[in-house]
């Protein structure tokens, strides 16, 4: 990428993209952080449950907020405008702020990525489930300590406020592929995760269609990121750098909020029980019609597994029948439509 003023053959008009940039910095980090205050309220207070999977993705909220205002400072030194009415000083400016940016947009790729995994272990507790996120965890967090120290050493943009570092710099758009591409590719694995067992369960199909489509809003997710590995390329090759990457720019913070958002949404199920009850079946009380089911289920688990009715005593020895207990109340109380035997345990 050249700083430096580039010759043009008809004169460009000072325009900028500052609205749009802001805009949706602001309103996506915005909405992401009312979902995990809504979950973290719904864990806590309604459900009483509070879990490593809600720790890591307020972890995440708390990078995506940071991205987000990176990203407006990159606005006020002369991100979304064209390169020639931006001085040198604020373009160096820009540079701190994006070199910023980047490594804290990955760090809360990979945070909302391992909340993803850990709720699926406390959701899906067969063998084969937590084997397969047992190895995710580690390869991605494996991985997110490998892709900072590639991004940190990327030309761009660390050769615009350390011009010493030419030539001992690596290409910046071989990384951005590699980093992009493994975040897609991990996404569409964790994402497919649930599928398999959804199918398994034993309940009606259109609660097994609702439910794949909250397992599946992750999806939409990959689609934005796919859109997001279009703009790299014209990133790095451009002779307008600072119009050119507002796309790259803004896009991150859509994928990442969007991302958050659909950790979030399908944990909602019990505020929305209670502040509108007859729209997911309860009555004025505030009970869910489905409250008798998941007692039945968690009455059978119980007696499976030895237990006391009311689950007072229980085998200690036990401890993937407790797991398949939990699941069974995470399920039935937070998802809400019901729970089901399914292959590889009880969900």
């Amino acid at each position: 990428m050249h700083m430096a003023v580039q010759s043009q053959s008809e004169p460009l008009k000072p325009a900028s993209n500052f609205v749009l940039i802001n805009t949706l910095a602001i309103s996506f980090a915005s909405f992401s952080s009312a979902a995990v205050l809504l979950r973290l309220y719904t864990r806590t207070r309604i459900l009483r449950i509070f879990g490593p999977d809600d720790v890591t993705i307020g972890i995440a909220q708390v990078l995506s907020i940071a991205v987000s205002i990176t990203t407006v400072l990159e606005v006020v030194w002369g991100l979304g405008q064209h390169t020639q009415f931006v001085s040198r000083e604020d373009a160096i400016r820009q540079a701190k702020c994006l070199y910023a940016n980047t490594y804290i947009y990955n760090a809360a790729q990979i945070m909302t990525k391992i909340s993803f995994l850990i709720q699926y272990r406390r959701l899906f507790p067969s063998d084969r489930i937590l084997t397969l996120c047992c190895w995710l965890l580690v390869l991605i967090t494996a991985w997110g300590v490998a892709q900072e120290f590639l991004v940190g050493f990327a030309c761009t943009p660390l050769t615009i406020f350390k011009p010493h570092m030419k030539g001992k710099c690596i290409y910046s758009l071989p990384i951005w592929y590699l980093t992009s591409g493994m975040n897609i590719v991990t996404d569409f694995l964790i994402f497919g995760i649930p599928i398999h067992p959804v199918l398994q369960l034993r309940i009606s199909k259109r609660k097994k269609l609702l439910l794949l489509g909250l397992f599946c809003l992750g999806f939409f997710t990959c689609f934005i990121s796919l859109i997001r590995l279009t703009t790299l390329h014209k990133s790095i090759h451009t002779t307008d750098p600072f119009w050119d990457n507002a796309p790259t720019a803004y896009w991150s913070v859509v994928e990442l909020n969007c991302g958050i958002l659909c950790a979030c949404l399908p944990t909602l199920r019990p505020l929305v029980q209670r502040i509108l009850p007859r729209l997911v079946g309860t009555d004025r009380k505030g009970r869910s019609v489905r409250d008798e089911e998941v007692r039945i289920v968690r009455r059978r688990v119980s007696s499976a597994l030895g237990e006391k009715e009311g689950g007072i005593e229980r085998d200690m020895e036990s401890e993937k029948g407790e797991s398949t207990r939990q699941a069974s109340e995470d399920m039935g109380e937070t998802v809400g439509i019901g729970v089901a035997r399914g292959s590889g345990g009880s969900i």
